[in-house]
């Protein structure tokens, strides 16, 4: 079976970019996949969007179901009492068949069934892509406040070292008390800011849980602290847009409007078109007491309908059937419009986060060589302390801006599938089972 363009597109730069974007995880808890799995077990839209998608499948039932023989039966039982005091039992049976043979209107109407379901299909994928990708986007925010939670504990650590050796240098002289009340109020600020970070996990927290409908588990496996970029090897935004042109969702449910729309106008304009139909029944009359079939008939007929007038309701409705397909072509005008911008935006933001996640890890590593500079140069005298804790405060800066870039860019990725119809359960899963996988490493 062939791949479509965009498939192998999907798999020639995002699996490598999921492949290298994992370190090692040390602890494991709710990962992503099951996030998800929560998210479509339990979220009111999507379950709404699927029994939908089941209401549209019967509509092809009942689109078809006219063309097929429709047969029926009737049984009827009557008793009367005569003068002669005699009473009669009568019984009626009849047995009719009948066909459609040609009728404008239910072709149509078949066709639009069709449609239907097609528009309900890709509406219910365009539900679940948006709910993974809100799911994914909570789940990210809880890990991103788990990082800053993180970072900010370890500056706080890092200033009350240096705060104890600010004050044990101006308990020997070495130092000012401008050193140890620089130190003092850096380490309150950052206190501040732990506890800042600590209530700001717990609302990214209960968020997803109200996505859920579950409560989460104290701790979620994050990415790691590596990453190796990726770019995508189709490197022109409108190779995107066209792409997106063909699959995305939106386009798609609206092309459908436009065909049902078209079709239903077709149907009004000839509505004055004959129909045909044949029907063939059986009758009986059974009378007691004499027991015997009294009377008995069996039709076969052919039966041609044509509208002569209709009080003018048809050629009003040949009126709002315009409007409505004019209506639906500029909602496909629009879908086309917004799948280019969304194609072009979602690129333009995957490039512009790996590019940033390069220059932060660059930053960062420069931070760390500056905090050992003025460290050292903090202990022969050439630095002072103020120094020092800058320093620090630009490594911790880099580090939560890298953490921040990290799941913007990956986010951008999974946008960029879904822009041009290709996010899947699938591609959540993947980056579960690296993230799992990573951590047993």
């Amino acid at each position: 079976m062939k791949q479509s363009k965009s498939s192998i597109l999907i798999k020639i730069f995002f699996i490598p970019f999921f492949i290298f974007f994992i370190s090692p995880i040390k602890v494991y808890s709710l990962d992503l996949s099951e996030a998800i799995d929560l998210a479509l077990k339990n979220d009111p839209e999507f379950l709404s969007a699927k029994e939908s998608l089941n209401a549209s499948n019967e509509k092809l039932v009942q689109g078809r179901a006219p063309f097929l023989p429709n047969l029926s039966g009737s049984f009827s039982n009557s008793q009367s009492f005569p003068s002669s005091g005699n009473s009669l039992n009568t019984s009626t049976y009849s047995l009719s068949l009948s066909q459609v043979i040609f009728n404008h209107q239910l072709n149509a109407a078949e066709k639009q069934s069709l449609l239907t379901v097609k528009e309900a299909e890709a509406n219910f994928q365009s539900t679940k892509q948006n709910i993974l990708l809100k799911v994914t986007s909570a789940y990210f925010d809880v890990l991103n406040a788990q990082d800053d939670l993180k970072t900010v504990e370890a500056e706080k650590k890092a200033v009350a070292e240096q705060l104890e050796f600010a004050k044990r240098n101006f308990e020997v002289g070495t130092s000012t008390i401008t050193d140890q009340q620089e130190a003092q109020a850096r380490f309150d600020l950052i206190r501040a800011t732990e506890i800042r970070n600590r209530n700001d996990l717990a609302i990214k927290r209960t968020n997803l849980e109200k996505m859920l409908l579950v409560t989460i588990p104290p701790i979620i496996n994050g990415i790691g602290s590596s990453i190796d970029v990726k770019k995508p090897s189709v490197t022109d935004p409108k190779e995107w847009m066209e792409i997106a042109r063909k699959q995305n969702l939106s386009i798609i449910a609206a092309t459908a409007r436009l065909e049902t729309a078209r079709i239903e106008l077709n149907k009004t304009e000839k509505y004055f078109l004959p129909s045909v139909s044949a029907s063939a029944s059986i009758n009986r009359i059974d009378t007691n007491p004499s027991v015997s079939v009294t009377d008995g008939s069996e039709t076969i007929s052919l039966n041609v309908t044509i509208p002569i007038y209709e009080g003018g309701i048809f050629k009003s409705e040949i009126r709002e059937a315009t409007a409505n397909y004019n209506k639906a072509q500029h909602s496909l005008d629009l879908a086309l419009l917004n799948s280019d911008r969304a194609a072009a935006k979602s690129y333009r933001n995957f490039i512009a986060g790996l590019a940033q996640v390069e220059a932060l890890e660059a930053a960062e590593q420069s931070s760390k060589v500056a905090l050992e500079s003025n460290r050292l140069g903090y202990e022969v005298g050439v630095r002072i302390n103020i120094d020092v804790l800058n320093a620090q405060k630009q490594l911790f800066s880099s580090q939560r801006d890298l953490s921040k870039a990290r799941y913007a860019a990956l986010a951008a990725s999974l946008e960029l599938k879904a822009s041009v119809g290709e996010l899947k359960k699938e591609e959540i899963n993947l980056i579960s089972d690296l993230i799992k996988q990573s951590s047993t490493k």
